[in-house]
Parts: C-alpha cells; structure tokens; sequence
C-alpha cells in the first residue's frame, strides 16, 4: 500500500489527486499502519500518529462507541472500503472516537480525510462533524476543535469550531464550501502550535481551495479524534468517512510566558526545552519606555525546567519595559525568530494603591461571601503580596490570609473578586466577570450583622479598610440576602458610610468584576428618558420588534416605577414597581398589557416616576408609537 504523509496543502493537492475515485482502482485491500518518524531536510522532523484507511475489512481497531458504525464496500469514498454509517430505522445522533496522544502546545499539528454524505442536504437536523481533538468521549460535555456542517445548527458551509462543554462556543475558521447534497470532499486542517489554524478542501474533481485563517491560542487535553452524526431516520446510513490522518510536526521555538518574579528577576518559559549553550546575556536586551538600556547581569535555565530562563537584571526606574530576545535554540539547533516582550514593572503594593470597591456579607441560601478589589495605582500590582483579612472585637487584625500563591497581576483599574466558590457566584449573579475572580482557600468570616474587612500587603501594611453594618442597605430592600455593598466613589474615603450603596435590583443585586451600579460619575450627568425607537412593531418580524426604554441619572440610588398608558389614559401595563436601579440602564416593553394580550397601533405614553431615600422625586412622560397591528 503507498503511504503518504502531509507536509503543506501542495502536497495534499497531489494526493488528493493521486486518491480520487478513479485513481484508486489498484488500492491494495491490504491496511498497513504507516505511523512512524521519518526524517526531512535538516533536523526536521514528522510524526504520523494516525493513517486509518479500513482497508482491513473488518477491523475497527482503536475506535471507541463503533455500534453505529461499520467497513463497507458500499460506495467507499476510495479504495475497497470506507467507514460508513449503520442504516437505522430512527432519529438519533452517532459518535466515534479514537484515541490520540498530542500536545497542541509545542507541537504543529495537521489532519486530512475524506468525508461524504448520501443524496441529502444538511440541515440543523441532518448534520455531521469530525472532532479534530477532544478531551474526552462524552460528546456532551467534550471540549476541543470540530469541523463540519450545521455545528452551530445555523450553516451549511464547512466551519471550524471551538467547543466547550459539547457546545459550539467560538467560530474560529468559516471557509466557502456550502455542503449540498451527495458532496464528497477531502479536508485538510493544521493548528501551530502558537493557536494558528490553517483550513482548507478539495471537492472530488475539483481543484484544492484557497487556505481559510483563523487564530485560536486556546488549548484543551488532546486525547480523542471522533465523528459525530446527527441524523433523521431518513438519513442514517448515508455519511462515509475515509482516509483518515493525524500528523505532529515540529514547532517553531517561541516564548509562551514573561514572569516578573521580583523587582530584579524574571522568567521567560518558552514552548518547547530549549539549548543551555544558547542562552547568553548578549541574546538579550531590557529596556524602558524611553529605550534605555537595562543592564542584564545574569541568564540561566530555571533550576528543574528545560523550558523556562531566569533573566537578572539592574535598577530602572521605568513603568513599561520591553525584553528582545534573539538567538536562542531549540535542541534540534533551530534558532527561534527574534522576539520582543512588554510588560509592566512594579513594586509592593503601596497604601491606598488596592481599594475595596463591593463586599457581600450575607449572600443568598446556599451562596457565599465575596470582596471585589480595585486597583486605582498606575502600576500592575502583583496579587501574590495581597492579603485578606479581618478584625475582631478588640479591633486586632485576624484570619488574615493571602489572595493567591499564583504568579498574577492586577492591571490599573482591573477588579479582583475575591471568593471561596466563584461557580457559585457565576451561578447567582447574571452580571459578572469571571475572568476576573479569585478563588481563595480561606476566606475571612464576614458577619451578616456587621464586620470590618481589611486589605493588606504581604508585609503586613493596611491598604485599606472597610467597617459594614447591614442597616447602611437601602431601607427598600424587602431581603438584604444576596444584596451587596457597593462603593459610590473611588475618590471619597471608604470610611464614609454615605460612600455606599445597595447594589441595584436591576442588576441582578451585584455586579462581582464589573462596574458597580450605583458608581458615581466624576461628569455632572442630565436625567433622561430615551424610548428607542419611538417608532416600534412588535410583530415578530426580528426588526424593531421591542421598545427599549433607556434611562440614565445623575446620582445613584434610585428607585424606580414605570407604567405604560394608551391615547386616552388607561393604564395598560405596570412594567416597573419600585425597583432599585443603577444609573445607567434599560427595561424593555413588548406592546404587550400585564396580562400579555396584544396592544392595537397607537400612540402610548411611558411614565417613569423615581424617588431616593431623602424623599426627593421626579416623574417623566415619554410618547412612543406602536405599529403594524399584531394578529
């Protein structure tokens, strides 16, 4: 049998010709595995880790979940037998999985295969794609790459997807090929390791398409290649696979993470071990924003790493320093493309440079504590020399514990929410920034009645502090569990009691790594109403089909009402009764009564009527049309 391995889409041309139907009447029956290391110019190298053409027959060996599926001679895509799905009397879906060994990190990655489908054209019903890696065999809770048809249940063209917990979650390749019936192609992807993917077809008796890009750094376990079929009973037994190979290619060598370690150390781990003999001091240069040059005193291999090199360095007294990088080798002898790195140089946290910005003591049932930082400094502040603590009776610090053993950084005006369970938090509150949490081991207790929350850094040094009592929550609230404080002003001291408020029930009662809700502008703001558009239709047509009543006012802590009245003024709908708001937001009206029955076309009128907790008040009246009665 002639084995092939792929090195660049030209070479796939030629065989994907050399492979098209005709030209695989004299296929040897006989499968032989062809994976192995074979050497090209220089020191490069290829591994093919996987060339399944089933041209054994029968045997389905190293496939997983094969029920569905079976070696058949009947209409093979090339050679005397493909991969074909099993005819079934029913709607159902079909999964098949191989296991790989990969690292999408250091390692250039390509796969190939040939794939057809019966005189059916796909839809979000009939669809099918092939799993360029998975971690695992469950297909419902599988993350990786895909390419196939109607991933998303929304397009025919061939695509490429991230997904993330069994779902299509990011587009990342769309290429031109819209997948009809009886279409038989052969696909070709590759990903650098440096998350570039490369996407490209060729339809039998066709020329090989253009590459279509996209780019994805984002790795998951790479354990599983698989095909997925979802089908109608109509259309089982009609999807044929072939041809099937996985390549590892060597990567170039570049720099994956800079590390600032201390104020004169830091790392830099690059994809792949790299050669002692290359790290010189004259391989690289520091400098500051205004390039000048930081003396390099030092570069070393990490003591246990192959891949990571300590670099010590002078004193400077720049913000933003940059690091080239150029000679440095990989073990094979070739030398990585010159690179440059960025970053911001800080010391210790310094007081009043980390504030607490949001605290919540007594959350819902089954919820937990969080305290959202902001760093208000203009340097990044490394998180590991934060600490969380709280007081006692005495007012003596207690349960003081660090934020994070982690090498991670806080950028100027970036939040930190600190918690013991962030699922949870992403579970009961819609508006929040995951990215943004950090899980602690402990957490200081934080009574629901009252309690003190302390900000320190690792030398002990107070930061700032935060004294709460459940009465200063709005008097409002009907329930203060699950209601967080936030700060008003970053500019007034956290002291001051009248500097916090509710979170806004508009928002969801917190908003943990976002903007707070009741935050004070530092530019003097009009109150307003805005109906967009004044002119709606909600007709179900996807255009206009909602009023969105936009509000925006000039101090927080307002709560809110808002009816809806027809021409002649009867009320058709209390769409807002006494809700906490923030400052800035919307509600949404659907031409609809309270009751949800339809309202005829017409001119209606929108009153927002407002009031704080010093009893001041204000009403507005906003005209809005409703259009193209609903039937």
């Amino acid at each position: 049998m002639a084995r092939f391995i792929f090195i660049s889409p030209i070479i796939l041309v030629c065989f994907l010709t050399i492979v098209s139907k005709t030209a695989y009447a004299g296929k040897s029956s006989k499968y032989k595995p062809a994976a192995k290391i074979i050497s090209f110019s220089g020191n490069d190298t290829i591994t093919s880790i996987l060339n399944e053409n089933f041209e054994s027959g029968t045997l389905l060996s190293g496939w997983e979940q094969t029920n569905d599926w079976e070696i058949s001679g009947t209409e093979a895509i090339s050679g005397t037998f493909s991969l074909k799905h099993s005819v079934k009397s029913i709607s159902s879906n079909s999964i098949l999985f191989h296991s790989i060994n990969a690292d999408l990190n250091s390692s250039d990655i390509e796969w190939s295969f040939r794939l057809k489908n019966g005189n059916w054209d796909p839809s979000s019903s009939n669809r099918f794609w092939f799993y360029l890696s998975a971690d695992t065999i469950q297909s419902d809770i599988v993350n990786g790459y895909a390419v196939g048809v109607n991933i998303s249940g929304t397009s025919d063209l061939l695509q490429l997807w991230r997904i993330m917990k069994g779902k299509a979650d990011s587009l990342i390749v769309q290429t031109d090929l819209d997948w009809n019936a009886s279409t038989a192609a052969g696909i070709y992807a590759k990903r650098s390791s440096r998350g570039q993917w490369t996407l490209n077809y060729q339809k039998a008796g066709e020329s090989i398409s253009m590459d279509f890009t996209g780019r994805d750094p984002k790795t998951f376990s790479f354990k599983n290649i698989g095909l997925l079929f979802d089908f109608t009973s109509t259309r089982a037994g009609q999807l044929w696979i072939d041809d099937i190979m996985v390549n590892q290619l060597p990567s170039e060598l570049f720099i994956q993470k800079l590390l600032l370690i201390n104020s004169g150390q830091l790392s830099l781990t690059f994809n792949k071990p790299v050669n002692s003999n290359s790290i010189y001091t004259t391989n690289f240069r520091l400098y500051d924003e205004n390039n000048q040059t930081i003396a390099i005193t030092q570069t070393q291999l990490a003591k246990g790493s192959d891949k990571s090199v300590e670099i010590s360095f002078g004193k400077t007294n720049g913000i933003e320093l940059s690091l080239s990088v150029s000679g440095i080798t990989d073990l094979s002898g070739k030398t990585m493309n010159p690179d440059t790195k960025s970053f911001f140089y800080s010391f210790s946290p310094e007081v009043g440079s980390v504030l607490i910005n949001e605290v919540l003591f007594n959350p819902f049932s089954g919820g937990v504590d969080f305290v959202e930082l902001v760093n208000v400094s203009e340097q990044i502040i490394p998180v590991n020399q934060l600490m969380l603590a709280s007081r006692n009776d005495t007012l003596a610090l207690k349960q003081i514990y660090p934020l994070s053993t982690e090498k991670r950084y806080l950028g100027p005006g970036e939040f930190i929410v600190c918690t013991k369970d962030s699922a949870i938090l992403s579970a009961q509150y819609f508006n929040h920034n995951p990215e943004s949490f950090c899980m602690m081991k402990t957490l200081p207790s934080f009574p629901d009645d009252a309690g003190t929350v302390v900000i320190l850094n690792d030398s002990l040094e107070v930061l700032d502090e935060f004294s709460y009592l459940t009465k200063m929550h709005s008097p409002f609230l009907a329930d203060e569990n699950g209601v967080s404080l936030e700060r008003i002003s970053l500019n007034k001291p956290t002291s001051d009691r009248n500097n916090w408020a509710s979170a806004a029930a508009s928002i969801g009662f917190a908003t943990p790594g976002l903007q707070n809700s009741q935050m004070e502008s530092e530019i003097e703001i009009k109150d307003e109403i805005t109906p967009e558009p004044k002119v709606f239709s909600p007709n179900g047509d996807g255009y206009n089909n909602e009023l969105k009543i936009k509000y925006r006012f000039g101090k927080p802590g307002y709560m809110a009402s808002v009816r809806i009245f027809d021409a002649i003024g009867r009320q058709v709908n209390f769409l807002v009764k006494n809700e906490s708001i923030a400052q800035e937001g919307s509600w949404l009206w659907d031409g609809k009564s309270g009751s949800g029955q339809k309202q005829n076309i017409g001119v209606y009128i929108i009153l927002v009527e407002i009031f704080d907790q010093a009893g001041h008040t204000k009403a507005f009246k906003k005209a809005c049309t409703l259009t193209d009665r609903l039937d």
